[in-house]
């Protein structure tokens, strides 16, 4: 099928008839392409719509006014939309004075959200082998034994001042897994990319350890050195 994800994409966000639509979604399920294309239209309305800054009024309309025009209107040549969505989404962070360590927010964030050295924190942590204290979690620790992972040491604590519980798993083979939970959510990192498929579940490699940040409130990781493991760990409690 030839057909313009861009354009498809911009059409369906502007609002198609009932009966178009419903044979987009259908189509949205079997194409990556027009998939990706509508994602990126909606993250880049959503990093309007979430800037917290104290920005003038009228400058938020502005935004979402371009905004809505690059998703409506898109200019010929070689995949405008894009280009144009990410030039918002750039104002939208200058705007709101975003840290340049952590990556724009793509849903609403608490306020309460942890600091981005938290990342950094829980990768030193799976290093040195260490929790983050000595009070006995509240919560039991995820079964990973399908995966021949037992469970070795468990802690609440805080890392970089961050209230989490971590579990720390190994295999017969001597492999290591740590999960650490919050209440927070953790920031994107710089480098992290997104999980095709999923709720932006993101991952990260950091001087040899896998990042996996789960899908949905964005408040577990999972560590590793061996990213296959880690991958199918994050597969088994539907955090990708």
């Amino acid at each position: 099928m030839n057909h313009d994800p861009e354009q498809l994409a911009a059409a369906y966000l502007s609002g198609m008839r009932s009966r178009a639509c419903r044979r987009f979604e259908d189509h949205l399920l079997a194409c990556e392409p027009c998939w990706q294309e509508v994602s990126l239209a909606r993250r880049g309305r959503q990093l309007a719509e979430t800037a917290r800054d104290a920005a003038p009024a009228q400058l938020r309309e502005d935004i979402r006014a371009a905004v809505t025009a690059a998703a409506t209107n898109p200019a010929p040549g070689p995949r405008p939309l894009r280009r144009s969505l990410a030039a918002v989404a750039i104002a939208v962070a200058v705007l709101a004075g975003t840290a340049v360590s952590v990556r724009p927010w793509p849903y609403s964030r608490p306020a309460s959200a942890a600091p981005p050295a938290v990342i950094a924190a829980a990768v030193t942590s799976y290093r040195d082998g260490s929790l983050p204290g000595t009070a006995v979690p509240a919560e039991p620790a995820p079964n990973l034994t399908p995966l021949h992972l037992r469970l070795a040491g468990a802690a609440a604590g805080r890392l970089d001042g961050v209230a989490v519980t971590m579990f720390a798993y190994s295999t017969p083979s001597g492999a290591r897994l740590t999960l650490v939970r919050s209440s927070q959510p953790f920031p994107e990192a710089t480098q992290a990319r997104e999980l095709a498929g999923t709720d932006d579940a993101w991952t990260v490699r950091s001087g040899g350890v896998t990042v996996i940040c789960a899908q949905g409130t964005h408040a577990m990781l999972l560590l590793g050195t061996d990213a296959a493991l880690v991958r199918q760990a994050g597969a088994l409690l539907n955090a990708i």
